[in-house]
């Protein structure tokens, strides 16, 4: 199975947004950028973030007819019937926006599209999970096919975060409706299988063949890496050991492991921290500071540090001191980190910047002799220049 889309309107969208990125960086000017949409052209519909709103909101009121008549039609044909109904339309919106939408009419996240597929796997997963009587493990695993199913076909976001939450629910739920010792080792499993997943990911997102997808693995590498960081936090083990497994604590009685968790809780967010600026990650390093913010809740959770209004005064006054120095510090690369927007990383696979330099700069002479710098330290010049950063 591949995507729906075609390859070659992928790439020349990929070429095109990333040169109107340079244009606006001044690193190339607007007749260099005519000439690569010229040289690059795209068939695909695809509009701004605003449009793609309203058509989303107008087809989902478009549907929301369909989904009437088609009410109408199967309202009484009893709980024999509709499942089945529901999981036939479900599969023909797929179709419909599969052969109609896509292939002829070249849509793609136009708003339009997205509706159409929520809506086709909104129908697909009731459908199937109606015919086993809404049995639990029935909805996971179905949300967790269809999802996935939709996020790779269709390189959607939303569906790959669904697809993930619908892989950590199937998971839990086994784990806890297994009991004893397998509802204890919930946190371990969860820090082992998303580890794992965030290692094969991290592995499988520098291939060619995949670059397409890369926005999506970038997805399950953030919501893996938060999920091993939440599984391993006292706070969170504690409150779902209380409210999920009925655990009864008598005051100054702590959960099982509770040093360790008190570690892991301490521990994740910096290694997650040294993991990113070992490495120039910058999606383990957003990650890293979501956790330490979320580890000094969680002790603060637990233990007072006088007034909460002093302490959130001089937190605050700390965090905004720190960013600032960081701002002033970085104005020049320093490591390989800095403050401006770094443009070579997304071309890393696409190796976009070979032929955008070969087809737009070599005809323009007053750039030729000069070497532009670009965020990742790396330079190109004119014509005859490599495609080295």
């Amino acid at each position: 199975m591949k995507h729906a889309y075609n390859e070659v309107n992928l790439h020349n969208l990929a070429v095109i947004k990333e040169s109107k990125r340079w244009s606006s960086q001044g690193l190339i000017e607007e007749d260099q950028l005519k000439n690569i949409e010229q040289e690059y052209p795209c068939s695909f519909y695809h509009p701004n973030i605003i449009i793609r709103i309203l058509l989303f909101i107008a087809a989902l009121f478009a549907l929301s007819g369909a989904t009437g008549f088609f009410a109408l039609l199967f309202g009484n044909s009893g709980e024999k019937v509709l499942p089945l109904a529901c999981l036939i339309y479900g599969v023909i919106s797929f179709a419909l926006l599969d052969r109609i939408l896509i292939n002829q009419h070249r849509h793609y996240k136009s708003g339009v599209a997205e509706c159409i597929l929520y809506h086709a796997c909104g129908f697909a997963i009731v459908g199937l999970s109606w015919m086993a009587d809404f049995n639990t493990y029935v909805i996971l695993i179905t949300c967790l096919l269809v999802f996935s199913y939709a996020a790779f076909r269709y390189l959607d976001l939303l569906t790959t975060m669904a697809a993930i939450g619908s892989f950590a629910g199937l998971l839990f739920y086994t784990c806890y409706e297994a009991g004893g010792i397998f509802q204890q080792v919930i946190p371990f499993v969860f820090i082992v299988c998303f580890g794992s997943v965030y290692a094969i990911t991290r592995k499988f997102k520098v291939r060619d063949h995949l670059q397409f997808w890369s926005l999506n693995m970038m997805i399950v590498e953030t919501i893996s890496l938060l999920l091993v960081y939440a599984a391993g936090n006292y706070l969170v083990v504690r409150e779902l050991s209380i409210n999920l497994m009925n655990l009864e604590l008598v005051e100054g009685q702590d959960i099982p492991f509770a040093f360790l968790f008190y570690a892991l809780t301490i521990i994740v967010p910096f290694a997650l921290l040294y993991v990113g600026i070992k490495h120039k990650d910058v999606l383990a390093l957003r990650v890293s500071l979501i956790a330490i913010a979320f580890t000094v809740f969680t002790f603060k959770y637990y233990y007072g540090f006088g007034h909460p209004e002093i302490t959130l005064t001089v937190a605050g006054a700390l965090l905004f001191g720190i960013a600032l120095l960081l701002f002033n510090y970085l104005k020049t690369m320093r490591g390989g980190f800095t403050r401006e927007n770094h443009l070579a990383e997304k071309w890393a696979n696409l190796n976009l910047q070979a032929f955008v330099i070969s087809q737009t700069l070599g005809g323009n002479q007053s750039q030729s002799n000069n070497q532009i710098e670009t965020g990742g330290g790396g330079k190109f010049g004119g014509g005859g220049s490599t495609d080295s950063f």
